[in-house]
């Protein structure tokens, strides 16, 4: 029993102590893949600037890694997290569109990756601070875990006045849409799941990990 405890908090720590950024589900163009291009521009619309900077120069940089040409647009493209320029450009979609097509052509770009926050949820959740209750020695360092049923049961009953909180968790979901710009045909698509993100540069990296390893596994575009 001691050592099917001891592997169970091998395996929670394990699991506890991964990145938060996961790829939740992603298509494939079978038709319009694979596809190699001479300069694959990242571009991430954010209405931070700095989360923008952050996730562009990952994503690129990974790509470049990969044999892959590709650049960040925090500086040649519009959409750059101000928020007051956002608002103006949406107002006509239509200058919108051309405005973006021009930065297409001035930059040779011929490939478009397009990151969004897609979604925000938050959860509300009560953490029972069953430590506190323990003396401080944690679940399965203590005898009520490992114990009598009796002994367990009379800690179950005294949980019930513990010095519990509530908690807000935060789960952000961002779609990756990749483009061929000759084309204009949607080649990949992608979306990613973060709960309770921390620091936006450490994500940053995890999410173009899992979405740079889905697009070369499927093999949307080589070198």
């Amino acid at each position: 029993m001691k050592h099917i405890v001891q592997l169970f908090l091998v395996i929670l720590f394990m699991g506890g102590c991964g990145p938060s950024t996961k790829l939740v589900r992603s298509w494939v163009n079978e038709e319009d893949t694979p596809k190699s291009y001479k300069k694959l521009a990242v571009v991430a619309i954010m209405p931070n600037a700095s989360n923008r900077y952050l996730i562009e120069r990952a994503v690129a940089g990974d790509l470049k890694d990969d044999g892959i040409n590709a650049i960040p647009t925090y500086e040649i493209f519009p959409l750059a997290g101000r928020l007051g320029d956002i608002q103006e450009l949406v107002k006509d979609r239509e200058a919108l569109k051309q405005k973006i097509k021009q930065k297409v052509e001035e930059n040779n770009i011929d490939g478009l990756m397009i990151i969004t926050v897609f979604n925000v949820e938050t959860e509300e959740r009560y953490v029972n601070d069953r430590s506190y209750m323990m003396g401080g020695t944690g679940y399965y360092g203590s005898p009520y875990m490992t114990g009598a049923y009796y002994n367990y049961y009379a800690y179950s009953i005294g949980t019930i006045y513990d010095n519990g909180y509530y908690v807000e968790d935060y789960t952000y979901f961002l779609e990756c849409n990749l483009y061929d710009v000759a084309s204009e045909e949607l080649l990949w698509s992608g979306r990613t799941k973060t709960v309770n993100m921390e620091s936006v540069e450490e994500e940053a990296v995890y999410f173009s990990e899992v979405v740079i390893k889905d697009l070369i596994k499927k093999k949307v575009i080589v070198p």
